[in-house]
């Protein structure tokens, strides 16, 4: 399939699975790319018939029909924990996918891989992944146009902790090329809502400190 960077960021982070559920699965693009990769079955999920749709239709056309099942459910509401060693959740806003892993207490349990691609809020998402025990194992960037995006894979099972750096960006994701790059822009929509909460008269004291952050690692980046 001719993928996305992002989700072929995900499908590399999803190497080594052999059931994956795609929530939110769209044209069932990524699920099919697994299937040739290797994994022995996906399912390709979504709360709304229309993409199931379009989804079909790609399956149908790579002959993929026994291998690939598409699901009509509400986040993973559609599914047991033994139905796949990876999940993925990829093209939500970081709210949606802790709402969707919170309804499922069972994929933070640590017996599933947990590939998820937020397209805002990814501070909220590693915030939540650390209160419920996930450590992120790795972090990609992918660039779509003039956006970056994270990519990330973790695993749940462990003790809760303190998310680092106060969810702006993981260890893991240091070793990136575009990491400098992602700082740099973060740091910069820092900026704007601090500029934006001073002209509305708003305290500005924890995006300061967000871009305290920010800024010490730019430093230590460069």
């Amino acid at each position: 399939m001719n993928l996305t960077p992002r989700l072929q960021a995900a499908a590399e982070l999803c190497r080594g699975a052999r059931r994956v559920i795609d929530v939110g699965c769209d044209h069932a693009h990524l699920c099919v790319e697994l299937v040739q990769r290797g994994a022995e079955r996906a399912y390709a999920s979504d709360i709304r018939e229309g993409p199931l749709q379009r989804a079909r239709e790609t399956i149908a056309r790579c002959g993929m029909e026994e291998v690939v099942e598409t699901v009509l459910c509400d986040g993973l509401h559609g599914f047991a924990p033994d139905m796949a060693d990876a999940i993925v959740i990829c093209g939500m806003g970081g709210d949606t996918i802790c709402h969707i892993l919170e309804e499922a207490p069972w994929a933070l349990s640590g017996r599933q891989l947990l590939v998820l691609q937020p397209m805002t809020r990814a501070e909220t998402l590693r915030r939540f992944l650390a209160r419920h025990g996930c450590a992120i194992e790795q972090e990609r960037l992918a660039r779509e146009w003039d956006r970056l995006y994270c990519v990330m894979a973790a695993r749940g099972g462990h003790a809760p902790y303190e998310a680092e750096n106060g969810g702006l960006f993981s260890d893991a994701m240091r070793q990136e090329l575009l990491f400098s790059q992602y700082l740099g822009r973060q740091a910069e929509r820092c900026r704007v809502a601090l500029e934006g909460r001073r002209l509305a008269g708003l305290d500005g004291g924890e995006v300061q400190k967000m871009l305290a952050i920010l800024q010490r690692e730019e430093h230590h980046a460069t």
